[in-house]
């Protein structure tokens, strides 16, 4: 006697049962389903601008922007002036302390560490940062 399913003839059945198939693909669908808006919510969030319009730099009271320069080595350095993590997160109290404007201009080497430049991020958003613009370095420069 032959195990597993057989027909009223007594041979084996070689059709496969996608019943079972079907089940597992529609869960794996609503999972995917909870969990890709949690995914989205986690993301940082860019904003690519463009630019319209020059303004001329005539007004007085506007204040010099801070700018972070991540370099390829790892070191930090905030309007030219070089500096610990430690040293950048009192710098950056410090001037938001002094200013309405809390928006950082960062520039980052792309031989960076991601890791690194993600620490340095973080290290501006706990400051109390509203903005930070990412700049890209003109291929002239290089």
């Amino acid at each position: 006697m032959a195990s597993g399913p057989q027909n009223t003839d007594g041979e084996a059945l070689s059709e496969v049962n996608v019943i079972p198939l079907a089940d597992l693909s529609l869960v794996l669908l609503i999972i995917l389903m909870v969990i890709s808006p949690m995914i989205m919510q986690s993301m940082i969030k860019v904003a690519a601008t463009r630019a319209t319009a020059t303004r001329s730099n005539d007004s007085p009271d506007k204040e010099p922007p801070l700018i972070v320069v991540l370099n390829a080595d790892g070191s930090v350095l905030m309007n030219t002036v070089k500096m610990t993590d430690l040293d950048l997160a009192a710098a950056l109290s410090q001037a938001f302390g002094n200013r309405k404007d809390h928006s950082v201009l960062m520039t980052v080497d792309p031989q960076a560490i991601h890791g690194r430049f993600v620490q340095v991020l973080d290290i501006i958003k706990q400051q109390g940062a509203d903005k930070i613009s990412l700049l890209r370095k003109s291929a002239a420069k290089a």
